[in-house]
């Protein structure tokens, strides 16, 4: 079947192919209106868009961003827990009992008051004895180190010596007395024999004619010259002997051991290096008992136990007369959170710390890192420090509430700073585009200091807080209107440049 439009009255010529006849029907007025009327639209429309195509393009439009001189920083993020500063534990003492508890669970206490008190009766017994002990202890010394007491030892050691002395010369003299002695020269005419009994005054030898008596009632022990013999004055002639001088010369002997016996343990004792030797081991042992007493009275004064700082009871079990009795926490807080190793190097102590808490919206704080732990721990392939981080506001903040936590591990004072979107890379360079007179764009090399989400701050011989940089294009040349970022932190089909930090600031 064959349909044909040709004819103006609005009818359409049908011919069957069998009978090839040709059979005229009549079109409805409405679909040649609708037909005529979508042709005549679309040559409208090519008419527009060819006309459109033949006018000059319209300008392109840039949006731009002035160089500005400011600071940058570069932060580290961790969430970790909120916990107290400090932890004081009070446990019962071993061998104590309670005797007092000044506090109730959930108290706040300020630094200094008493807690608890407990007694313990042996441990007061043993200062007591161990005073005692220190204080002779120290009489000692003071005697010892006196120069009274130096002074008498010496003069008991001289008196000692002097008696020695004495001694020993009566023994002499006693030990000499049976001994006749020639009081002239001349010739011995006379001598009695060994043996013969004398008493004192008897005429025992002669010498020369002149006769010489016995000194004492004695037997003759022994004879040493010859009658005949030719002698000199003062040599010995012979010995007598009697009980009672043998007697008073063991006894002079006696006595000299006697006093050389004292004598012997007076300078043992009492010599200025004895004495030395003495004070310096009577303060050693004052030092040693002093020093328990020390220990004995600290842990006395333990058994009132005080608050070592100010903070609240958090635990309290007073059923049981030993263990531990309370928990106090500090009023500081702390946050605890773990820094991974690639990190933990920029981290040191004092650094000030920036804390936000998702359960206090709108709340931020400050805080100031305390201790790093020298040891990490090891998961899942990485390791992690404990980090501590002393909160300088914990007014409203809870034990057990996460915090947020940014440190500044990098910042740079007094740069340029550009958006992140001017910035362009190519290969491992980086450049800017500035916008000059009549749109004029002209790329400019940077080198990056640092950078963080939005901004980086940048080194350019040729660029100058006067610059501006183009961040996006507004109208582009082919007369199209849309909105286009550039620079490789929005738009970006080159190789990838530098890597920014976490997070960060910046500003004037």
């Amino acid at each position: 079947m064959f349909i044909t439009y040709g004819n103006l009255r609005g009818e359409a010529m049908i011919q069957q192919p069998a009978s090839g006849r040709v059979i005229r029907r009549k079109i409805p007025y409405p679909r040649v209106f609708l037909l005529g009327g979508g042709t005549i639209l679309i040559l409208a429309a090519l008419t527009y868009y060819v006309i459109r195509g033949s006018q000059p393009p319209a300008p392109a439009k840039y949006l731009s961003a002035p160089v500005r001189i400011g600071s940058l920083s570069e932060t580290d993020s961790a969430t970790g827990e909120v916990v107290p500063g400090n932890t004081f534990t009070v446990s019962t003492p071993a061998n104590a009992t309670l005797q007092q508890l000044n506090v109730h669970y959930g108290q706040q206490v300020a630094s200094g008051t008493v807690l608890a008190t407990f007694s313990d009766p042996a441990l007061a017994s043993e200062v007591a004895s161990q005073e005692a002990t220190v204080l002779n202890d120290q009489n000692q010394v003071s005697e010892l180190a006196s120069p009274i007491y130096t002074a008498s030892q010496q003069a008991a050691l001289a008196q000692l010596r002097d008696n020695l002395s004495q001694a020993q010369a009566q023994w002499t003299a006693d030990k000499s007395a049976g001994t006749v002695m020639a009081p002239t020269t001349g010739t011995l005419s006379q001598i009695l024999p060994v043996g013969s009994i004398v008493n004192q005054g008897q005429t025992v030898a002669t010498i020369s004619g002149k006769n010489i008596p016995a000194p004492l009632s004695g037997t003759v022990q022994s004879v040493n010259a010859e009658t005949g013999a030719f002698v000199h004055a003062a040599s010995p002639l012979l010995v007598l002997s009697s009980p009672q001088l043998t007697a008073k010369v063991l006894g002079d002997e006696s006595q000299i051991a006697n006093i050389q016996s004292q004598l012997d343990k007076a300078e043992l004792q009492d010599s200025p290096a004895q004495l030395s030797t003495q004070l310096a081991q009577a303060r050693a042992q004052l030092q040693r008992n002093q020093e328990t007493l020390t220990q004995e009275q600290q842990a006395l004064a333990g058994l009132t136990v005080k608050a070592p700082f100010s903070g609240q009871i958090v635990s309290l079990n007073t059923s049981s007369g030993t263990g531990k009795l309370l928990t106090l926490d500090s009023a500081s807080l702390m946050v605890s959170v773990p820094i991974p190793e690639t990190q933990i190097n920029a981290i040191h102590t004092n650094q000030r710390v920036a804390v936000s808490l998702p359960a206090l919206p709108g709340q931020a704080t400050t805080g100031q890192v305390q201790t790093i732990a020298p040891v990490g721990t090891y998961s899942n392939g990485v390791s992690t420090y404990p980090v501590s981080i002393a909160l300088s506001d914990p007014a409203g903040i809870r034990y057990g509430m996460t915090a947020q936590v940014s440190i500044v591990v990098k910042s740079v004072q007094h740069a340029m700073l550009v958006p992140l979107a001017a910035i362009h890379s190519k290969g491992s360079h980086n450049f800017v585009q500035t916008l000059g007179p009549n749109n004029q764009l002209t790329r400019v090399p940077v080198h990056i200091i640092l950078e963080n989400a939005t901004q980086a701050a940048v080194k350019s011989r040729k660029l100058s807080p006067s610059s501006h940089v183009v961040t996006a294009t507004l109208t582009s040349t082919s007369g199209k209107l849309h909105l286009k970022a550039k620079g490789r932190a929005l738009h970006h089909k080159g190789p990838k440049g530098k890597k920014g930090g976490k997070g960060g600031k910046g500003g004037l």
